[in-house]
């Protein structure tokens, strides 16, 4: 069961202690029934009936007090598990390949971090009180065993038929949960997709009404499914029900036909029986939590096998690359192959030779789809050389180097995600983020509070500048830029290529920038044209100075 593989690696370490208070609590429930028992025999004697109730009443005050015990054991456990376990799955992310965890998606580890995990965390509790019903049913089998053992025996007779029929409902119950399991993925993708798309649907009544029609459809999946559900779940709760009072009917009908019990014995024995109810009631009314958590325990599991990595603690690295003393960073017959979905290469890059020289600007050119984006991600050591190698300054980039050499580089992807936080960046105090303010003219919009932005709730253009800043505040010797300049305005755009990109030249950055803006290509050292995998060195042909463009009054983005 993979919920008991993760409580035992996480919750369940040193389990003794909670044990040991769900047996406690059970007994002291076993003490509330044998007094009660015992005081049905001495209605006649008050003053046994009165040291009785001291009994009772000093048994019902310890069982609170370990139910209460028990179960903030379990509680504080179960999330202390639960924030390793979210701390776990980020760090397996981080470490995993790239391609491993793209392909799962960072949809469904928010997924499986959040929503899913916290479902075990709901569980866990129940759980630890069905563990403790579980000990006061068979503490009162023992008791009943000491008035009738002809008694255990019938009990006995009917939860095992009782048990086969609510085997066979479980089984139904845990194959409808995986199905609701796909349902709902399937209902929260549409409905992401209308929430994401809300102006494209304003603007096409179809689009609109084929988005609905669809979601619509999945969410009446949904409901027939968790109908089929909740009948079945009925099912099992009547058979459980049905077990205890055939189990109930059968002390009090087949004890005295079958044995020459006294009534007296008869009474106690059932009224045994009886306190068995709340347990077992406890245990069925469970089973649907059990259901749900062990189906996010799979999943966890599931995306884990997929990471294929086992979550490591990251060293801070380096606080400045500026002073790495390489020269050339080169890839050699480097290959990479993109998987199909039937496991088979969809898409390949290479064989490439390359160079980057320490100072340098190269740009990357190619149309779209030639593999110019899983260049660069070969070049920064986050896909897999499959064939060939990545060396700096002729030494192999071998595993072990894998993340020392990432340390050098400095990256604005196509898609970056622009966060308020500053986490990379090194010292703030010495006036360059300032001077990049005013450098990407983002100083009258943003400024830096602390170790963040003051805000990013701004255009497209304006928010590839701050990534841009977030950058260059880590101080590394390489910067890429995945086009970077396709969001800025002309006039931004023309004083990217012609002024800062010198200025980050002069300061000894090495710059790889992918880019379509072919009236910038002099800007660069070198260019690279990308094409169906593999790459060639131009020489530009632009004349001296690029393609004149027109002189353009500062405007925003």
């Amino acid at each position: 069961m993979d919920l008991w593989r993760i409580l035992r690696r996480e919750a369940l370490r040193n389990m003794q202690p909670l044990l040991l208070l769900a047996v406690l609590a059970a007994a002291l429930n076993l003490a509330l029934l044998t007094s009660l028992n015992d005081a049905l025999l001495a209605l006649d004697d008050p003053e046994g009936l009165q040291r009785l109730l001291i009994v009772f009443l000093l048994s019902a005050f310890l069982w609170r007090i370990a139910q209460g015990w028990m179960m903030n054991a379990a509680s504080k456990r179960m999330q202390a598990a639960l924030a390793t376990l979210r701390v776990d799955l980020l760090r397996r992310a981080v470490a995993a390949d790239l391609p491993d965890a793209m392909a799962v998606g960072s949809s469904r580890l928010a997924q499986v971090a959040g929503g899913e995990l916290q479902m075990l965390a709901q569980a866990v509790p129940t759980l630890v009180i069905s563990f403790q019903s579980v000990a006061a049913i068979l503490l009162c089998l023992l008791y009943l065993s000491t008035l009738s053992g002809a008694a255990v025996l019938i009990v006995l007779c009917f939860l095992v038929v009782g048990g086969i029929l609510i085997g066979r409902s479980v089984i139904r119950l845990e194959l409808m949960s995986e199905t609701i399991h796909e349902a709902e993925g399937a209902l929260s993708e549409r409905s992401d997709h209308i929430l994401q798309t809300l102006r494209e649907c304003k603007l096409n009544r179809r689009r609109a009404a084929n988005a609905l029609a669809d979601a619509t459809s999945c969410a009446e999946a949904l409901r027939k499914e968790r109908h089929r559900f909740g009948a079945e779940y009925s099912h099992y709760f009547t058979i459980s029900e049905l077990t205890y009072y055939a189990a109930l009917a059968g002390i009090i009908f087949l004890l005295p036909a079958v044995t020459n019990t006294d009534i007296a014995t008869v009474i106690l024995a059932g009224h045994a029986a009886a306190f068995i109810a709340y347990p077992v009631i406890t245990i069925v009314a469970s089973y649907p939590s059990y259901i749900s958590a062990e189906t996010a325990a799979r999943s966890y599991l599931a995306v884990e096998a997929e990471l294929k990595a086992a979550p490591q603690a990251i060293a801070p690295g380096r606080g400045s690359g500026m002073e790495d003393p390489f020269s050339t960073i080169a890839l050699e017959g480097a290959t990479f192959r993109h998987a199909g979905r039937d496991g088979t290469g969809s898409f390949t890059v290479g064989p490439v030779d390359m160079t980057v020289e320490r100072g340098s600007v190269v740009f990357i050119t190619g149309h779209n789809g030639a593999g110019k984006s899983t260049l660069i991600h070969m070049l920064l050591g986050l896909y897999p050389i499959q064939r060939g190698s990545l060396s700096v300054d002729g030494v192999t980039v071998g595993p072990d180097g894998l993340a020392a050499h990432r340390d050098r580089f400095a990256v604005v992807f196509s898609d970056s995600h622009v966060t308020r936080q500053l986490y990379g960046a090194t010292t703030l105090d010495d006036g360059f983020a300032e001077e990049l303010l005013d450098l990407l003219e983002m100083s009258d919009k943003v400024a830096i509070d602390g170790r963040a932005f003051t805000t990013v709730d701004l255009s497209q253009g304006q928010k590839k500048r701050l990534a841009l800043i977030a950058a260059l505040l880590e101080r590394k010797p390489v910067l890429v830029l995945d086009e970077w300049a396709a969001d800025q305005s002309p006039y931004f755009r023309r004083k990217f290529y012609r002024e800062i990109i010198p200025w980050m030249k002069a300061r000894g950055i090495t710059v790889v920038a992918v880019t379509h803006d072919d009236a910038y290509f002099d800007a660069a050292d070198v260019q690279l044209q990308v094409d169906r995998g593999g790459i060639r060195q131009l020489i530009a042909t632009v004349p001296a100075g690029g393609i004149p463009a027109p002189d353009l009054l500062p405007v925003s983005s």
